[in-house]
C-alpha cells in the first residue's frame, strides 16, 4: 500500500467472482498476484457454456468496457459480452501465449469502446470453454469515455 491509497483500489472494476454466476466457479490463481484479488472464475467440464452477470450502477453515458481474461495455449475459448441483452462484443482466446493455466503469462484483455450504459443495465459475459481452457475470467472494468 502507498500513502495515496492507490494499491488495490479499483473503483471501476467488478471482480468476476463477485458477479452472479451461472455455471462458472471461482478458482485460486497461482501465484495469487497474477489475478485481481488472487482469484478468477472458470467454466468446469462438462459445461458447454457459462455466464457471469452484474447490474450497472453508474451514471448513464458512453463507456469503455475492458474484460480481463486468461488466454491459454491448450484451447480456444469463445466469449460474448451483452449489455441489456444486446451483443456488444465477441472474441476468441486464440493468441499464442505460453501458459496452460490462468496466470500472468495468459492474462490478457478485450476492449470494447463507446458502449452506451444506463443505470440498471445488465452486463453479461458468456464463456464457451474449449479443450483445457475453461473460458477463465478475471474482471470487467468500466471506464467513462
Amino acid at each position: 500500500p502507498d500513502g495515496r491509497g492507490r494499491v488495490g483500489n479499483h473503483p471501476d472494476r467488478i471482480e468476476a467472482e463477485s458477479m452472479e454466476l451461472e455455471g462458472y466457479v471461482p478458482v485460486e490463481v497461482t501465484p495469487w498476484e497474477d489475478a485481481s484479488g488472487g482469484k478468477a472464475i472458470e467454466c468446469p467440464l462438462p459445461a458447454k457454456s457459462c455466464s457471469a452477470q452484474t447490474r450497472f450502477q453508474g451514471p448513464a453515458g458512453r463507456y469503455e468496457i475492458d474484460v480481463q481474461f486468461f488466454d491459454q495455449n491448450n484451447g480456444v475459448s469463445k466469449y460474448r459480452l451483452f449489455v441489456a441483452h444486446r451483443l456488444v462484443g465477441q472474441w476468441r482466446a486464440d493468441a499464442s501465449l505460453p501458459a496452460i493455466e490462468p496466470n500472468g503469462d495468459s492474462s490478457t484483455r478485450q476492449v470494447m469502446n463507446d458502449v452506451v450504459l444506463r443505470p440498471g443495465d445488465q452486463l453479461r459475459v458468456e464463456g464457451f470453454p474449449d479443450g483445457g481452457e475453461r473460458a477463465p475470467l478475471d474482471y470487467i472494468e468500466l471506464r467513462p469515455q
